[in-house]
């Protein structure tokens, strides 16, 4: 048969199909073990926004892992669950979060990843607070805390007296602070300063670094352990930044 003929034979039809079927078996395949990976073992997300600054940008890119556990939302004894510490970046789950299917988290977790966590078509963009956030934890179970100065004070249940966060949190990083207009009292939005409150058990106090926002647990008041979700460990992009989170 000439070779221009070839291609509208049975047996060359049926390789097509064949390779056809290979090509989107090993795509299913390569999504569901992506998919897998991006759930269970490391999460790449996008900072949206400059709530983080100094020590992380609009626009970073960074490395979480969900093995991640507080003292009752995972609980056990397994050896691969890092244990949630005072200071960590953290992720935190939305109040209302929305469905998605298998499918869809598997695709947007591919899609997501090949472009740089600039493109989840399939995630409802529709509304910010059905995204998870980055955010420090700074307040533990247990903690009687109170807000000066942009600057949490904590007694922990072990001590009698009140510390800085920088004087109990073991790791380096820096805040954004700003004045506040004259008149400005603690009971309105954006404050520098809260009342004194003591932490329920499973009950975490989380905080931008970026104090100049609110949008954390000053607004939200504190977050139960269900809401943390994974623990952002490394920065990959950009390059300049390239190293492990504190």
């Amino acid at each position: 048969m000439p070779a221009k003929w070839h291609k509208y034979s049975y047996s060359a039809q049926r390789q097509e199909r064949r390779s056809a079927l290979l090509v989107f078996f090993f795509i299913v395949l390569f999504a569901a073990v992506f998919w897998l990976i991006h759930t269970f073992l490391f999460t790449m997300y996008r900072v949206g926004s400059p709530t983080m600054e100094p020590n992380l940008s609009d626009g970073d890119r960074i490395i979480a892992t969900p093995l991640y556990k507080t003292s009752d939302s995972r609980g056990g004894r397994n050896p691969l669950l890092t244990p949630v510490t005072r200071g960590d970046l953290a992720v935190i789950g939305p109040e209302h979060p929305e469905a998605s299917s298998l499918f869809r988290s598997a695709i947007n977790s591919v899609i997501s990843f090949v472009t740089l966590q600039k493109m989840r078509p399939l995630s409802d963009s529709r509304s910010l607070v059905s995204k998870p956030v980055i955010r420090r934890i700074v307040g533990m179970p247990g903690d009687t805390i109170y807000l000066e100065k942009s600057v949490l004070r904590i007694k922990t249940p072990e001590s009698s007296h009140f510390l800085t966060e920088f004087e109990i949190i073991n790791g380096e990083y820096d805040i954004n602070v700003d004045i506040l207009p004259e008149g400005w009292t603690a009971d309105l939005p954006f404050s520098d300063a809260t009342s004194e409150l003591t932490l329920g058990p499973n009950e975490y106090f989380v905080l931008c670094d970026n104090r100049q926002t609110a949008s954390d647990s000053r607004i939200w008041g504190p977050i139960p352990g269900t809401r943390i979700q994974a623990k952002a460990f490394f920065r990959y992009w950009p390059l300049s930044e390239l190293g492990l989170l504190h």
